[in-house]
């Protein structure tokens, strides 16, 4: 089986879910006997050092550049014709598309594409007018042989958002990356409850700290760390200051032994997102036994199963009473930390990947 991966994603991400995900799947696809693999990279900013495996692939082409901002688009423009030579040259049978683009086919070739999310189909005012995310996402979809979910909840948005046929698309879920072994004493002494990500639009952090600021028990009794998501904006401090509350809500950001260690000493995980194709930090947080309070949208329940307490996402006093719930019953902090240890164990790299090959094999 030979399998063409293009340099879309890496253009895109240095770091994040989109490019983690192909990483994760090129690496244990080529291990396989039968797999074949020819990776463009290209020009890409990409950090996970794909690179270094290039004697196991068939064929690999890639430099690495510094990361420039808003300069992904032109030079995606630039190299989209040298991809189209290699991958003219490259006798490949699956084309896995890393993220959505216009490519006419090619004969003899089927065409593979992850849909991560429906989030700009969903929420377009956080989008640019002149994004034509949505517009190349339906495009491939629709004109692909096989097409990828992450979870049961994208898959019914994109049937209602672009009616795709149901019988093109397989559910995969993805793994967890964050695995380090925390040994070291907490980076944060005082008790806190955790967020991880952007703090923007659907993410909804905005309840979250509408429930942290109007609940004494809470901001008298935890810190409120953030991790990731770009540095604390000076609206977001102004905000913070004026409500008295600046010193109790902390940013911190790099490497996954930081992330890991804010994860095993949470005293609560909450992720008030009201929409995600998958929300990997829920895997990461029952991995280090982390209680979690979710919003309890799209495919968060899904993911989280029993080893979450959820929140209606458009009440910030629901978020404050199950935060407070979880909090002050160590016999449910024990339960969801004991459910979701097992419940990550669900989910995994190898899993999803021996499901793609077996996908892959099914279109061919």
């Amino acid at each position: 089986m030979r399998i063409l991966y293009d340099f879309e994603g890496f253009i895109i991400q240095r770091y994040g879910g989109l490019s983690r995900y192909f990483y994760e799947l090129i690496t244990n696809l080529k291990n396989l006997n039968d797999v074949n693999i020819y990776l463009y990279m290209g020009f890409h900013i990409n950090e996970y050092g794909l690179q270094k495996f290039k004697k196991d692939f068939d064929s690999y082409s890639g430099l690495k550049i510094p990361f420039i901002p808003r300069t992904k688009f032109i030079i995606s423009k630039l190299q989209r014709q040298k991809f189209i030579k290699y991958r003219t040259n490259a006798p490949h049978d699956i084309f896995h598309q890393t993220y959505y683009n216009k490519y006419p086919r090619k004969p003899g070739e089927k065409i593979v594409v992850t849909i991560h999310d429906m989030i700009h189909e969903l929420y377009p005012e956080c989008f640019a007018s002149i994004d034509n995310t949505s517009e190349n996402k339906q495009y491939t979809a629709l004109n692909s042989d096989g097409i990828i979910c992450i979870s049961e909840s994208t898959k019914r948005d994109l049937i209602e958002k672009f009616n795709a046929p149901e019988h093109k698309i397989k559910v995969i879920y993805h793994g967890n990356s964050l695995k380090v072994d925390v040994t070291s004493p907490p980076v944060h002494s005082a008790p806190y409850i955790f967020y991880v990500g952007s703090r923007k639009g659907y993410k909804n952090f905005s309840a979250l700290y509408a429930a942290y600021k109007n609940t004494p028990q809470l901001n008298s009794q935890f810190h409120l760390v953030c991790f990731g998501g770009g540095k604390l904006t000076s609206k977001e401090k102004s905000e913070f200051r004026s409500d008295k509350l600046n010193e109790k809500i902390l940013h911190f950001s790099g490497a996954d032994e930081i992330l890991a260690n804010l994860y095993k000493y949470a005293s609560l995980f909450v992720y008030p997102s009201k929409y995600e194709g998958f929300g990997i930090p829920l895997l990461e947080a029952m991995h280090y036994g982390c209680p979690i309070v979710s919003g309890d949208k799209s495919s968060l329940p899904e993911v989280a199963g029993d080893a979450a307490v959820y929140f209606d996402t458009e009440s910030s006093e629901d978020l404050s009473d199950k935060m407070r719930k979880v909090l002050n019953d160590s016999a449910l902090r024990l339960d969801l930390r004991t459910k979701g240890i097992a419940r990550e164990k669900l989910f995994g790299w190898d899993i999803c990947s021996k499901q793609t090959y077996d996908f892959y094999k099914e279109i061919i």
